[in-house]
């Protein structure tokens, strides 16, 4: 048995409401094949929402090549225009397995609800149902699945519960974990 200290996060606030329709789908990752972006962009071209992609890497071409005009890429972005797009954001999308997945909780910081790929760090990170929804496989089509049952959902998605469970994961408690564990 071992002691867990989930990283600290800098918390997102968001005066924006969560009930703007025409809000874009949020990615922000390195652009990597086993991030698996190429998933949610074919699901998004095929479902024709608006995706905001913010991040940079060695897939970027091969990714831009394949997108539809519903997708658009940002490029690498600094932390202060990256917490404008959480707070403005309809969801964020999480489609690759991560150790932990900070991403995705600095989107809960701003009350967005997210859909993750059932899988590592999203495991302890994403309440489905309250923070977010899953998909069981990184292919398209539960992706696209995924996208449906959260907007099927979303006016479940409250801000204000979204934006407290983030705050277990506050870089606050982290440092208490942390204090707590060198005095013992």
């Amino acid at each position: 048995d071992a002691q867990v200290i989930y990283p600290p996060l800098t918390t997102v606030s968001s005066s924006i409401s969560n009930s703007m329709p025409s809000s874009p789908y949020l990615i922000v990752s390195r652009l990597y094949a086993y991030k698996n972006v190429h998933i949610a962009i074919d699901a998004f071209n095929k479902l024709g929402h608006p995706l905001i992609i913010i991040g940079d890497g060695p897939a970027r071409k091969h990714l831009q090549r394949m997108a539809r005009r519903n997708v658009t890429f940002l490029g690498h972005q600094n932390d202060a225009t990256i917490r404008e797009y959480y707070a403005s954001c309809r969801a964020f999308i999480m489609p690759q397995e991560e150790d932990f997945g900070l991403t995705a909780l600095e989107a809960m910081s701003a009350g967005k609800p997210v859909l993750a790929l059932r899988r590592g760090g999203a495991l302890e990170t994403v309440r489905e149902g309250v923070t977010g929804e899953f998909f069981d496989d990184p292919i398209p089509e539960a992706l696209a699945d995924g996208i449906t049952r959260l907007n099927d959902a979303y006016h479940q998605y409250q801000p204000d519960k979204i934006r407290l469970h983030a705050r277990q994961f506050s870089s606050e408690r982290f440092r208490a974990a942390m204090l707590k564990l060198v005095r013992s």
